[in-house]
């Protein structure tokens, strides 16, 4: 390959302009800044491996004393460009780095049209109006569960739902039946076995800082380095501190470091300021609370393998108070 030629990296539906550093959306050309390009280039070139904050220092600002702040200005710049409003093509590893759920992004010279999307990376085209829109992968992912969520309303009336799938129940009146069905819709579609549970009533002896972890918490990408989906259920807090649960994982992946089948486990843990600890059948379990209000699932087996995923709230008990406090 000429060096002098530009090269383009390609990903998602995205293009790099190497040479020029600008990327690229179809004809469209959006400008970034400087660093940010930098960042979203070392992202790009490590798609689907979690890049950590040192090492983005190292690249982008080598022997340079940056704040953080620096390198979350670049992250917000590079998901406004992208149309990554929630976070799901750059996904943030609380207190580790970042992750581009983008695939494998390949070089082409600049005079070469761009490859042929693999089937998978298609874009799916949707329509608004008259306008033909396509839709990125992630784009395509958001509207697989909306559509999930439908289907199973749908199944619902139909009285399919009630003889053929179990749905959430619950004895909290801020958990709705449409909360169910959509968990449910989610579940299904990550190949996650959800176990019958019941969101408990939790009483006004209960602690904010307990409350805050009853909710329904899932992964966009699963495990780090694995994929493997996973869901952590909390479904009631005790004035003692104790919350209650179920730990749900779907199927193991080529690169799963664990290979144990998919199933729900059921537990039992006392919270302690952001986190609370338990143990599993072979392995010492943490969970943690984020500044940014996510949780971090960790576990530690018996040989020394360590397994990571953070985790989004599908439902939460606080949002739901707060949301009926302002009705």
């Amino acid at each position: 390959m000429d060096p002098a030629l530009p090269k383009l990296l390609q990903f998602d539906r995205f293009a790099l302009d190497l040479t020029r550093e600008r990327l690229r959306a179809g004809d469209q050309e959006i400008a970034l800044r400087p660093k940010a390009f930098e960042v979203l280039r070392h992202l790009a070139e490590n798609a689907g491996r979690l890049v950590s904050k040192r090492e983005l220092f190292e690249v982008v600002w080598p022997n340079v004393a940056v704040t953080d702040d620096s390198l979350v200005q670049c992250i917000r710049e590079l998901r406004d460009k992208l149309g990554d409003t929630d976070h799901l093509l750059i996904e943030t590893v609380p207190r580790r780095g970042y992750l581009l759920n983008a695939g494998h992004p390949h070089a082409v010279k600049e005079h070469d049209s761009l490859p042929p999307p693999k089937r998978s990376q298609i874009p799916f085209a949707g329509s608004v109006g008259r306008r033909l829109v396509l839709w990125s992968p992630v784009q395509r992912k958001r509207a697989i569960l909306a559509t999930a969520a439908i289907i199973i309303c749908c199944l619902a009336a139909a009285g399919y739902l009630t003889a053929h799938l179990w749905l959430p129940s619950s004895a909290n009146a801020l958990f709705t039946e449409d909360d169910a069905r959509l968990i449910a819709a989610i579940a299904a579609e990550k190949e996650l076995p959800l176990p019958p549970f019941q969101i408990s009533r939790i009483g006004r002896g209960v602690l904010p800082e307990h409350r805050r972890f009853v909710g329904i918490w899932v992964s966009s990408t699963g495990f780090v380095n694995s994929n493997r989906q996973f869901m952590l259920v909390i479904t009631g807090a005790e004035p003692s501190g104790i919350v209650t649960g179920f730990t749900v994982r779907g199927p193991p992946r080529a690169l799963s470091l664990v290979v144990k089948p998919a199933g729900a486990t059921h537990f039992k843990a006392r919270v302690l300021g952001d986190s609370f600890r338990y143990s599993g059948p072979n392995s010492e379990r943490e969970v943690v609370m984020t500044g940014d209000r996510r949780l971090e699932f960790n576990e530690v087996f018996d040989t020394g393998v360590i397994v990571r995923v953070a985790l989004d709230p599908l439902w939460a008990l606080v949002e739901a108070e707060q949301r009926a406090a302002l009705w």
